[in-house]
């Protein structure tokens, strides 16, 4: 009897990876082909539905189709310095009391702010549920381990149930976190098998990331509620993009989006300065003046923390009063 066929495999399959597939204007086409040649082009079909076509503001537009500013100068490979605190190849430590593992070095979609676009013809070593026992063997306390990537859910029901058997390995490891932007780009793969999955390893907190209210889709929300029937905590870190998200207007819509859909904000980063996403930099005195904003005038279930990210062992500094908790 032959297997069904799985929704989202085929939608993988179905990305858009060359310029020439685009709607777009041919000299508009050749000219991202410049861009898609140092970084190259993934956009799942759940994205390509909910690009304006016909308008080069449209902020799901912004974050995935390629722009000829991302050949500019300037940025690191590396923005956070991750490659450095490499526990062992895939696993990395920048922070005492948790472990990040790059459990795959692909995603259903190449955001064009990604700080890791590195990978996109670079891809790091993933790291496998030995490596996550490994990491934790030869390290001290670690209260947390975070599952990341790419996209971690690109990895089968069984494969994601060993890696997460592998992160409570080790007495004193209380959470485990997911982060995926899944839910945003390719919602078909919160299945109730893999919902069963993860709720095997409670507590786990799901990350996602939407950065705008266009991109909580109906999809989008049956895939979240699906997490939440099965009691997982659901958080959202959004990245703060010029063009895309940076007015209150924006933010606040975003917030309500996430609300309704049982999220709650929590970090709102200002970019990481990757190179190839520099045009995507808010200055900082705008982004405080939205996080002001945000804070004197709306719901605290609505806004996030506004958050800067500094390299190597740095920390997450928060850039409009508070602390990060």
């Amino acid at each position: 009897m032959r297997k069904p066929r799985i929704q989202w495999r085929d939608e993988l399959a179905a990305c858009l990876s060359d310029p020439a597939e685009l709607p777009l204007p041919e000299r508009r086409r050749r000219r991202l082909a410049r861009v898609t040649a140092r970084f190259p082009m993934r956009i799942p079909p759940h994205l390509a539905r909910l690009v304006d076509w016909e308008n080069p503001r449209c902020p799901v537009r912004r974050q995935v189709v390629p722009d000829e500013r991302e050949l500019g100068s300037g940025g690191a490979a590396d923005p956070l310095d991750e490659e450095r605190f490499q526990v062992v190849p895939g696993v990395i430590r920048r922070f005492e009391d948790r472990l990040l593992a790059l459990v795959s070095s692909i995603c259903p979609v190449h955001c064009r702010h990604c700080n890791r676009k590195r990978a996109w013809t670079r891809p790091y070593p993933a790291a496998g549920p030995e490596a996550v026992a490994e990491a934790l063997s030869r390290t001290g306390k670690v209260r947390e381990v975070i599952l990341s990537g790419g996209e971690p859910l690109l990895l089968g029901d069984r494969a994601l149930d060993r890696l997460l058997e592998a992160a409570r390995s080790r007495p004193g490891v209380e959470v485990v976190r997911v982060h995926s932007r899944a839910p945003v780009s390719i919602p078909s793969r919160i299945t109730p098998a893999l919902v069963r999955t993860l709720a095997r390893h409670q507590p786990l907190w799901f990350v996602t990331h939407f950065n705008h209210a266009r991109e909580v889709t109906p999809e989008a929300g049956a895939a979240l509620a699906r997490l939440r029937s099965a009691g997982i905590p659901l958080l959202n870190q959004a990245v703060l993009l010029r063009g895309v998200n940076d007015s209150v207007r924006a933010q606040v819509a975003l917030g309500r989006a996430l609300v309704a859909a049982g999220v709650k904000p929590h970090y709102l980063f200002q970019l990481d300065r990757a190179a190839g996403t520099l045009h995507f930099q808010v200055p900082p005195g705008r982004s405080m003046e939205i996080a002001s904003r945000l804070q004197a005038g709306y719901s605290g279930l609505i806004v996030p923390r506004l958050l800067v990210d500094l390299p190597g062992r740095g920390g997450k500094v928060p850039l409009c009063g508070g602390t990060t908790g």
